[in-house]
Formats: C-alpha cells, structure tokens, sequence
C-alpha cells in the first residue's frame, strides 16, 4: 500500500493557494508548484499546523493504490 499527501485538499481547506501560501509565507505561486511535483516540505507543513491546529494533517493521507484503481489511470482527473 502506498500513501499519498493530497496537497490539493490540504491546500482547498486552507482557504486556496493564496492563503496558503501566505500563511506558508511563499510567493502565491508556490501551492500550484507542490501540487504539481507532490512534495511539500516539512517546514512548510510546520507552518500551516501553526497557523490552523484546527487542521488534522493525518485526514490528507490518501491510499495512493486504492485511488488509481478507482480511475483506472492514477490521474484523478475527472471528465
């Protein structure tokens, strides 16, 4: 089984990339860069947990296999 962090609703629940990306204190851009590479680092995470500890990180986990069998493809783009 592989994990998977879904960047995009993490970054949806934060109020979208503009405002996560100032509470990451990055340029406005910089969301739309992690969603596309799927990495986001720790440092940044640290920085949305400061600023919404309301947010429960472990409900961005998604079962990357579980998704893909789910579309056939593993893109998750929907028509």
């Amino acid at each position: 089984m592989k994990i998977r962090l879904n960047i995009e609703a993490l970054i949806r629940d934060c109020g979208g990339a503009s405002m996560t990306a100032k509470i990451a204190g990055v340029v406005r851009t910089a969301p739309y860069s992690w969603v596309k590479r799927r990495y986001i680092s720790s440092r940044v995470l640290e920085r949305i947990k400061e600023a919404r500890p309301d947010l429960d990180i472990n409900i961005y986990f998604d079962d990357e296999d579980y998704n893909e069998n789910q579309t056939g493809s593993g893109t998750r783009v929907s028509g």
